[in-house]
């Protein structure tokens, strides 16, 4: 093969249950921790995390060598437009599966496919010799089938829309219409904003959460699920979830070393 194949998306077409987390530290010391555990994926952070390309590029190595799915969260999309040349980036740097936010439209949904995919699926324009590709390309031992690079990419190049609006559930159908959309995920916060609640739980979230969990299974494609709960995980497995996002690195650091403190400064 020309591309690294995508463990993640083997897994699945398994049935297998993959988890992965989300790391907002830029140590690659983080992503080698939870691939030694015996996570699937690595969500290397980057909507909400200050990062330059040398050091995403550096995330995504140490997650390949820890045998972890390289997964890049891209800025969110503006109205119908999405960070396309992020997108481009991130995959030159070796990410395998591309995360979006505010996915509103079927419209942005073909936008990030149009980025993401060589044609004739998208418009990706191609070097061989980025890191998207397992070696430089051509080589004095391998020659250079352009179809067949081009096709491996796309194969295992995955899309997830992350579905954070009223908007975007109205949308949901046609949004998992778009060929090209692997799958989709629920942002409870941010679909809270957006309706003008007050709380970030609570009925309507999980009402909404499940319109996109039964579109999602209407379409054949797949959903990922938000938790840092083992109980959720095994229970949502059950109902076919297979895709699970366990939590954000700080959040599990910050509530450990609270735990710590509280149970000593009584």
């Amino acid at each position: 093969m020309y591309i690294r194949k995508n463990l993640l998306k083997e897994k699945i077409n398994q049935g297998e249950m993959v988890l992965g987390m989300e790391i907002w530290l830029r140590d690659p010391r983080a992503i080698e921790l939870i691939g030694h555990a015996g996570f699937d994926f690595a969500h290397i952070e980057y909507e909400h995390v200050a990062h330059n390309w040398e050091s995403i590029e550096n995330l995504i190595r140490a997650a390949e060598l820890a045998g972890l799915t390289p997964l890049f969260r891209s800025e969110q999309c503006v109205g119908d437009n999405p960070p396309a040349n992020q997108i481009i980036k991130a995959l030159k740097c070796g990410a395998q599966i591309i995360m979006v936010p505010h996915v509103n439209t079927p419209e942005c949904a073909n936008k990030i496919v149009e980025a993401a995919k060589f044609p004739p699926l998208g418009k990706r324009g191609i070097a061989t010799c980025d890191r998207s590709a397992i070696e430089i390309f051509p080589n004095e031992s391998i020659s250079l089938d352009m179809q067949k690079f081009i096709k491996e990419a796309n194969e295992e190049t995955m899309l997830w829309a992350i579905i954070e609006s009223p908007e975007a559930v109205k949308n949901i159908d046609a949004i998992l219409s778009v060929e090209g959309i692997d799958a989709v995920g629920f942002g409870h916060q941010d679909y809270s904003i957006n309706a003008g609640m007050t709380m970030d739980s609570g009925v309507e979230i999980e009402e909404a959460r499940e319109k996109v969990r039964e579109a999602a299974i209407r379409h054949g494609k797949q959903m990922w699920w938000n938790t840092d709960q083992t109980s959720i995980a095994k229970e949502q497995y059950k109902r076919g979830i297979q895709i699970f996002l366990m939590g954000v690195d700080i959040i599990h650091l910050d509530g450990f070393l609270r735990k710590m403190v509280n149970q000593l400064k009584i």
